[in-house]
């Protein structure tokens, strides 16, 4: 079998072991809501929460320096064939 098989097993493994000791009821309050959820299912979401917001973050920030660099190439492949055209006039 693969690697990554047994290493999503191992991963499962953990999280089931982690719910598990975490399970006991934590109460959360926001403004005027409060909720009781598992300590477990509580760092889990906030975990999630990060992961997606700072996959977000990066991805949104990096699309401009690509478009800057793809401008760079374009204004450099310019300037290359400006010069070989010069150079073919002069002979």
């Amino acid at each position: 079998m693969k690697t990554s098989f047994w290493f999503f097993i191992l991963v499962a493994i953990l999280l089931v072991t982690f719910s598990v000791q975490n399970s006991a009821p934590t109460e959360i309050s926001f403004l005027i809501w409060t909720v009781q959820i598992s300590k477990a299912v509580l760092i889990i979401a906030v975990f999630l929460f990060g992961l997606i917001t700072g996959a977000l973050y990066g991805f949104f920030s990096r699309k401009p320096v690509v478009k800057k660099e793809n401008e760079i190439k374009i204004t450099e492949s310019a300037k290359t064939t400006d010069i070989e055209d010069v150079e073919e006039v002069d002979n």
